[in-house]
C-alpha cells in the first residue's frame, strides 16, 4: 500500500503561482513563484519518470499544498519491474502538490533546491 509521507523541502507549494517544468540534459527543473512571490527552483537528478495532473489523486492524509515522498509506490515498482533502474540505484518518487492548480510527480535519485 503506498504511503505519502510529508517532507520538509525548505520552501512551500502553497499558494504558488503555476510552475514551469523544463526538461534539459536528461534532468528536470521546477520553477515557480511561491506564495511570497518569491521564486523558487528545484533540480532533480537522473529522473527517469515525470508527470503533471491537473485532476486531484490524494492518498490518505495527504494535504493538496504539500510535499512528499511516496512509499512503496506503485509508479515506482512498474519501472523496477521492467527493469528501467533497480531497486538498489535509490530511486524514489516524489510528490508536489500544488493546491488546486495541480500536482507534479517524478521518479528521481534526489532533488535540491536551487538558490
Amino acid at each position: 500500500m503506498e504511503i505519502a509521507k510529508l517532507i520538509d523541502t525548505g520552501f512551500s507549494t502553497a499558494d504558488a503561482e503555476y510552475p514551469e517544468i523544463f526538461q534539459v540534459d536528461g534532468d528536470v527543473i521546477l520553477k515557480f513563484r511561491d506564495w511570497r512571490e518569491e521564486k523558487v527552483e528545484i533540480f532533480f537528478a537522473d529522473p527517469i519518470a515525470m508527470k503533471w495532473q491537473m485532476a486531484e489523486s490524494s492518498l490518505n492524509g495527504e494535504r493538496c499544498d504539500s510535499c512528499y515522498e511516496i512509499e512503496q509506490s506503485n509508479w515506482l515498482k512498474l519501472h523496477i519491474d521492467q527493469d528501467e533502474v533497480s531497486e538498489s540505484e535509490g530511486y524514489k518518487h516524489f510528490k508536489f502538490n500544488f493546491n488546486e492548480i495541480g500536482q507534479f510527480e517524478v521518479l528521481a535519485l534526489n532533488y535540491q533546491l536551487k538558490t
